[in-house]
């Protein structure tokens, strides 16, 4: 938690400080007074006036952050430090929160990132109800052309930030997609491409279980048998391998397997 000094006076006298100070229970973060569960490059970021925005701001909100390098600040002054990266495209800050709101720093991410990494951003906002299709509208409209288009492609249905990346791509290629589809028989899938092409999104934390390991590849034996066909992506060959990853979903997308019914390949 952040507080303001007006805040911390409302609660505490100034008497009290110091000694809450000294118990530990709030740290001293330049004009700010922060808890000790505070991340501490926010808390070295309002120690130098700074504020977080961009990846490091949509960590503190809770959204699903791609592998991004650095320490997103606000500073007209560009990165004060080696390893930060600077985000000066305001006159001065904007808001009332010294971090960035999901609006302010999904603004500041069109100019930063990777345009599916803006648009993991914008997918995870929404999902969380932390802005609306009105207000990733606006910031389409103004964002440059790669931008834009996959912001337009974003809805909040994925449930994860690989499962958005997976998403966004296919939609970028003209593919039908479909999140958290439920088919008879083997349950619902993270995403179905066209008709018959499955998409799971696997993490560690789901999917290496020995139960869960079982019963994933129950799965897709039951959904060959049916006619469809599955592709497991990890979190790694989604983000640090995606160049090649990338390139063997386009080698499905043009020969146009996924297009075909799935009872058409059923056993």
């Amino acid at each position: 938690m952040i507080y303001t000094s007006r805040q911390i006076h409302d609660r505490v006298t100034a008497r009290e400080i110091p000694r809450v100070l000294g118990r530990g229970e709030l740290v001293r973060a330049g004009r700010y007074y922060v808890t000790p569960d505070t991340d501490e490059g926010v808390r070295a970021a309002l120690a130098l006036g700074l504020r977080p925005t961009c990846v490091t701001a949509a960590r503190e909100h809770g959204l699903w952050v791609p592998p991004v390098a650095g320490l997103h600040v606000y500073t007209r002054r560009g990165s004060p430090r080696a390893g930060w990266v600077g985000h000066g495209w305001h006159p001065s800050w904007p808001e009332s929160s010294p971090i960035a709101s999901p609006r302010l720093l999904l603004e500041h991410a069109i100019r930063c990132l990777d345009p599916l990494e803006v648009g993991i951003l914008a997918d995870s906002a929404l999902y969380k109800e932390l802005v609306d299709q009105d207000t990733v509208a606006e910031l389409a409209a103004t964002a440059p052309r790669a931008v834009r288009r996959v912001l337009e492609r974003a809805s909040g249905k994925a449930q994860s930030g690989t499962e958005s990346k997976v998403r966004l791509f296919l939609l970028l290629h003209n593919v039908r997609v479909t999140p958290q589809v439920k088919i008879p028989g083997v349950g619902f899938v993270d995403n179905l491409a066209g008709r018959r092409w499955i998409i799971e999104c696997d993490s560690r934390q789901h999917h290496t279980g020995k139960d869960t390991y079982a019963k994933d590849r129950a799965r897709d034996l039951r959904a060959l048998e049916l006619g469809y066909f599955t592709t497991r992506l990890t979190h790694e060959m989604t983000f640090a391998g995606w160049a090649r990853t990338s390139a063997t979903l386009l080698e499905v997308i043009r020969s146009g397997r996924h297009l075909d019914p799935p009872d058409r390949w059923a056993l």
